[in-house]
């Protein structure tokens, strides 16, 4: 696939010569890597669409001049996605979404609902409230990496990376991309996955979208779990899911089982019963 942009954002795509369109949004701190079994398995799970991998702001290959917002990031996007409306001439996408994706797909919903027709959020991460940006714990974090982390070599510190994740070293080389980025960048993406907060004015139209899913893995942390769990009360009407055994990155470990659900879900808002899965609707 061919690296393409939209202004500063970095893209590729598959499938360009169908009309709908499924937009894939990645976690924080990694990019467009992570969707590598959804590129392979498009041909068997998303042949009937038009699949884009888009590195958020300041991640991946996306040029980023200015600090990095959750907010910010959303209007980038959405105006993405209302030129790539225009030019396929279509009434809306499709997002699938992970971590910090997630929270932006929830912004783009906010500001503009008539984009999205169904929207799939993997491992939310939302927080009670938002901390003073001088006195985040993300300030503790980076202070610690740079007097202790930084002293180790490289192929540690993506090992350690590797085993969070709980993915194999077979993605070494995508990982080891993380040592790119400052540790200033890093502590401003950092502040605003772990603090970012549900908008207080999502209409009623909204709130009662139905084609919504969210999962998240069983042995991800607690947060991850309160959070898929705080998004389903807020959007009733949708699906929530658990993933038995799934952590943050369960789309690389258990790629079958995310292409199914994600393609079933989109095609027509079904989820099958099985049993690496926990119905919670």
């Amino acid at each position: 696939m061919t690296l393409k942009y939209f202004n500063d954002l970095a893209y590729e795509e598959i499938g360009e010569e169908n009309d709908e369109t499924i937009l894939f949004l990645h976690t924080k701190l990694l990019d467009k890597w992570i969707w590598t079994q959804q590129k392979e398995g498009h041909e068997k799970y998303f042949k009937d669409y038009h699949c884009i991998f888009l590195d958020l702001p300041h991640h991946g290959e996306s040029k980023s001049e200015e600090e990095f917002t959750i907010k910010k990031s959303s209007q980038e996007i959405s105006e993405f996605i209302k030129d790539l409306i225009s030019s396929k001439k279509t009434d809306n996408i499709n997002i699938v979404s992970l971590g910090l994706g997630s929270s932006i797909a929830i912004e783009i919903l906010n500001e503009n609902p008539q984009m999205i027709s169904n929207l799939i959020l993997s491992s939310p991460e939302i927080s009670d409230f938002k901390e003073m940006k001088e006195l985040s714990v993300t300030n503790r974090l980076a202070k610690t990496q740079s007097e202790h982390l930084n002293e180790k070599p490289d192929q540690f510190i993506v090992k350690a990376y590797l085993r969070y994740y709980g993915i194999s070293k077979e993605y070494y080389d995508y990982m080891e991309r993380i040592l790119e980025r400052s540790i200033k960048e890093e502590k401003e993406i950092a502040y605003e996955s772990l603090n970012y907060t549900l908008p207080k004015d999502f209409s009623k139209e909204i709130l009662e979208k139905e084609n919504i899913l969210i999962s998240y893995g069983s042995k991800e942390d607690l947060n991850c779990t309160k959070s898929a769990i705080e998004v389903k009360d807020l959007f009733k009407n949708g699906k929530l899911i658990e993933i038995r055994k799934g952590n943050h990155l369960w789309n690389i470990i258990d790629w079958e089982l995310f292409n199914t659900i994600t393609s079933d879900f989109i095609k027509s808002n079904r989820i099958e019963e099985n049993p690496k899965i926990r119905i919670l609707e």
